[in-house]
């Protein structure tokens, strides 16, 4: 990440190196305010907007992808391999589904003419932990 942050001219502060750090070791989709907490461990100094303006400047350059919602936060994904986000409407957790499971843009384009730019494909549901959660009560 810091190759292609640097590659599009923007430098590596260490502010910036503590986000990525953060966002290098979770699988979670983390909002700005989560990014925020877990990077200040590292960086004590750190202010939410550095935070906000550093995610904004790794989804411009490609590196994330900010999930807009308009029921929580805006969520922060490194993977940006097509995937089915699975998201628990209980809890607000965020998975990652990638078993074949989303068509091609190049069919896409060859079917309809249509060129692909980006996509978000999202199944709302209870998650397994929410579900035992409730059995349990």
């Amino acid at each position: 990440m810091d190759k292609a942050l640097r590659a599009a001219g923007h430098r590596l502060t260490r502010q910036r190196q503590a986000i990525l750090n953060y966002l290098a070791t979770t699988d979670a989709h983390p909002s700005a305010q989560q990014v925020f907490q877990e990077a200040k461990k590292d960086h004590p100094g750190l202010s939410l907007a550095t935070v906000y303006n550093t995610l904004e400047t790794l989804a411009r350059v490609g590196l994330i992808r900010i999930l807009d919602f308009q029921a929580m936060d805006n969520r922060h994904e490194t993977n940006l391999v097509p995937h089915i986000n699975l998201i628990c409407t209980e809890c607000g957790k965020i998975q990652d589904f990638e078993e074949g499971s989303t068509i091609r843009s190049s069919e896409v384009k060859e079917k309809f003419g249509f060129q692909v730019e980006d996509f978000r494909l999202e199944y709302y549901g209870i998650c397994s932990a929410c579900k035992a959660r409730a059995s349990n009560a």
